[in-house]
């Protein structure tokens, strides 16, 4: 009987033991694909981070269709016209892409949920769990402006990265003139590290965007001034 190259004992051997490991390193990476987040009492609205599902892109297109004038300025550039952009053909592709990136654990796709019907997107992406480092992007329907909902869902956010998924960093470019997302950054906690420019081609041209950071640890200061808000 031929016997196994010790090589080959080895491999075997090491994915043997280290499997708890892996495991636990697969379930703390958050690769899920059912997240919920919250609810928080906004205001009197009931205001949730959540998993996106097919069945989203009616409303998906409708809210991006009618508040095309305040997305598209900050929005990747594309040679498509806005209303070809958002058919349910493009929300398959994007919610298979997000399900894709999610199951490798490189980003983290989320809806905002306003008293149960889809109110925006809110997702950390370009996500690299042994440097600790994320990305935040976010938009939300333009009736709900002003009312707290997207800081709140922004708290959920910081919350969720720094404490389940384990972040130490979360970063949010921001196009210099998008004054409602900076003013987000900035209540969230966020710091303005500087000025990137000719960053990203959106809305048509290359503009710069400001850079905004925060680490767990100004997160956990910052935290512990927030007012709570009744979980529901």
């Amino acid at each position: 009987m031929k016997r196994p190259r010790p090589s080959v004992v080895l491999a075997t051997a090491g994915r043997l033991y280290t499997r708890p490991l892996r495991h636990r390193f697969r379930r703390r990476q958050g690769r899920t694909l059912c997240v919920r987040i919250g609810p928080v009492d906004v205001s009197g609205h009931a205001v949730s981070l959540r998993s996106p599902r097919l069945s989203d892109w009616p409303q998906w297109q409708a809210i991006r269709l009618r508040d095309q004038e305040f997305i598209e300025p900050f929005w990747t550039s594309s040679s498509r016209p806005w209303a070809e952009r958002h058919t349910e053909r493009d929300w398959v592709d994007e919610f298979l892409h997000a399900r894709r990136e999610a199951l490798a654990g490189r980003a983290l796709p989320l809806v905002i949920e306003v008293d149960g019907r889809l109110a925006g997107q809110f997702n950390l992406e370009r996500i690299d769990r042994w440097a600790g480092l994320a990305e935040a992007g976010v938009w939300i329907d333009s009736t709900l402006a002003g009312k707290g909902i997207a800081l709140a869902a922004a708290r959920m956010l910081a919350e969720y990265g720094f404490g389940t998924l384990g972040l130490h960093r979360i970063t949010a470019p921001v196009c210099v003139g998008n004054v409602p997302a900076a003013h987000c950054a900035e209540q969230v906690g966020m710091r303005r590290e500087g000025t990137m420019v000719s960053y990203l081609d959106v809305g048509g041209r290359r503009r710069d965007h400001d850079l905004w950071a925060i680490t767990a640890e100004m997160w956990a200061a910052r935290k512990d001034r927030i007012p709570d808000r009744a979980a529901r």
